[in-house]
């Protein structure tokens, strides 16, 4: 069972690495599409990696992982990685809509 102190610890570990800030402004921005089915496929994938380096580096400071803890890391990882993209995306586009 999965409990709350890990999902905390990932959450805080998440939104302290500036992998997920960089990616998504760049995702987010018109530099690499600009229809928003792709920007969501890009976010995704790129949701998908992160969460394999972001395993592979605890699991380089020695932390061991269930097959739960992984897939929660990882899916986590997607979902962050989509949202924060998203509302990047969103706000880009209020501003240049309004300018």
């Amino acid at each position: 069972m999965i409990d709350n102190d890990f999902i905390i610890s990932l959450l805080i570990g998440s939104f302290r690495d500036p992998i997920l800030w960089i990616i998504s402004i760049v995702i987010a921005s018109n530099i690499t599409s600009s229809l928003y089915n792709k920007k969501l496929l890009y976010l995704s994938i790129a949701g998908i990696i992160w969460g394999y380096i972001r395993l592979y580096v605890y699991k380089s400071f020695g932390e061991e992982f269930t097959l739960n803890q992984t897939f929660v890391l990882i899916l986590l990882c997607l979902i962050i990685m989509v949202s924060i993209g998203s509302s990047i995306y969103l706000i880009f586009k209020y501003l240049k809509s309004n300018t």
